[in-house]
């Protein structure tokens, strides 16, 4: 699997770069996903070729992933030192850089895939809280919003129906909202990447995670994944592609445009595909993987709502205790998503 990473991680930098001699100005792409994950293929990819096409042939890429330039926590820092022009930063890794915009990986939110991305996208844009109180002191410009979709409950030995059955077991969670997700709901929150996540199942040191479930293929999780709770979801997990500030101001104004236009492209193209692939993918695991899905009956759905909203709760003064807007973000982001 490894072999076919890299050797598909290459082609596609090999791709990308082919017609970097023509263009005016080769854009550095870093991202930590896999080559076969749906971000690549319907965020990364369709971002890159409508940037080229609007660009008139301007602009090019050099894309990198399966954390070729570096961990999915450095994609900050690689912008930040010129490493890369353009990079998927993922604010569940770095919260402390970008608290707020973990808004959208609270539970309980929106199950439409457009909603959230579009509710951070225009949060994230020059005026907006998001911009102003992280994007902008970071030193960078959001060009493409998207996120994983709902995830779910999925274990390996113990299904769970009810939320006591999740009491003590050791759940892989992304960080940030998600880790407190956990905790309300009795587990022990292991927080890890995602490529930490299948050695660690292996090994036996998890119990299961919280995941989107058409990506369990993607990052080869169903032989070591048996039981699946799909709902109701414990929350999300942002995508982001940005450019440096600096790399955008050393733009033309043509340039600038396409890259805006493509990113604008793109976050719906993504979160459509989002929100088309997930039955499709639970209905495979069950038919070609024989998981099993448990559904939770409505008192312990109502149970778990409740949690919910205490960690968001929790999560709005956590950030005004630390001066930040968090009441203000959490409103706004739910009047965005409930329009």
């Amino acid at each position: 699997m490894k072999k076919t990473i890299i050797s598909t991680a290459i082609s596609a930098g090999l791709f990308f770069g082919a017609s970097s001699a023509m263009a005016d100005v080769t854009l550095t792409f870093a991202d930590w996903q896999v080559p076969a994950a749906f971000t690549t293929q319907e965020g990364a990819t369709v971002f890159m070729e409508k940037a080229k096409e609007l660009s008139g042939g301007e602009i090019d890429f050099k894309y990198y992933p399966a954390e070729q330039l570096g961990k999915g926590g450095k994609m900050l820092r690689l912008i930040q030192t010129g490493v890369a022009d353009i990079s998927h930063v993922s604010p569940a890794y770095i919260t402390d850089k970008f608290p707020l915009t973990t808004v959208s990986e609270l539970p309980g939110m929106s199950l439409d895939s457009c909603a959230l991305a579009n509710a951070v996208y225009e949060m994230a844009q020059p005026g907006g809280k998001l911009y102003e109180n992280e994007f902008k002191p970071n030193g960078i410009r959001l060009l493409f919003s998207g996120n994983l979709g709902p995830y779910s409950i999925l274990t390996t030995e113990k299904p769970v129906k009810s939320v006591d059955d999740l009491a003590g077991l050791n759940m892989r969670t992304a960080g940030g909202p998600m880790e407190m997700t956990a905790t309300a709901l009795g587990a022990n929150a292991i927080r890890m990447t995602g490529s930490e996540t299948l050695p660690s199942l292996s090994r036996g040191t998890l119990d299961g995670l919280l995941w989107p479930i058409p990506l369990i293929t993607d990052w080869g999780l169903e032989g070591s994944l048996n039981y699946m709770m799909p709902s109701p979801s414990t929350g999300s997990f942002v995508v982001t592609y940005s450019i440096s500030e600096r790399k955008w101001n050393s733009l033309s104004e043509k340039q600038q445009k396409a890259l805006q236009e493509a990113g604008k492209y793109a976050t719906q193209q993504y979160c459509e595909y989002v929100n088309n692939v997930w039955e499709k993918a639970k209905d495979d695991l069950e038919e070609n993987y024989n998981f099993t899905s448990n559904t939770m009956p409505e008192s312990e759905i109502e149970k778990a709502k409740a949690k919910f909203e205490t960690v968001n709760q929790t999560w709005a003064k956590n950030l005004e205790d630390r001066g930040l807007p968090g009441k203000a973000v959490y409103k706004e982001f739910k009047e965005r998503t409930s329009e």
